[in-house]
């Protein structure tokens, strides 16, 4: 993939990012404490139609259950923690909350 190249202010050469690179789309992430519980909040547009995406981040153990059984890798982790990586390939199959032993997950 060809590259951008640009100037800093002191004249050296900074790459950027390639020309057909595309960055998903998040229309809202955020990071909320309800009840003492931090809940990973993630809404955007998916394959179909508008979908969010919660993870409770205190009940999520990092089995990684999710990610394995995302047909479209919308999931990965992150340390220890599963996180929404590509909300815009989301299907709402729910495979990830229904296999969640520790509903930590939740699709709407």
């Amino acid at each position: 993939m060809p590259e951008k190249e640009s100037k800093n202010s002191d004249n050296s050469t900074v790459a950027n990012a390639p020309t057909n690179y595309k960055i998903c789309e998040i229309i809202e992430a955020e990071i909320k404490t309800v009840n003492n519980l931090k809940i990973k909040e993630v809404s955007g547009k998916g394959k179909k139609e508008d979908v969010k995406i919660d993870i409770i981040v205190n009940y999520c153990k990092g089995c990684e259950i999710c990610v394995a059984f995302c047909p479209e890798g919308v999931l990965a982790m992150n340390k220890e923690i599963a996180e929404v990586v590509d909300i815009s390939k989301c299907t709402k199959c729910n495979i990830c909350e229904y296999l969640c032993p520790d509903f930590s997950i939740s699709i709407e």
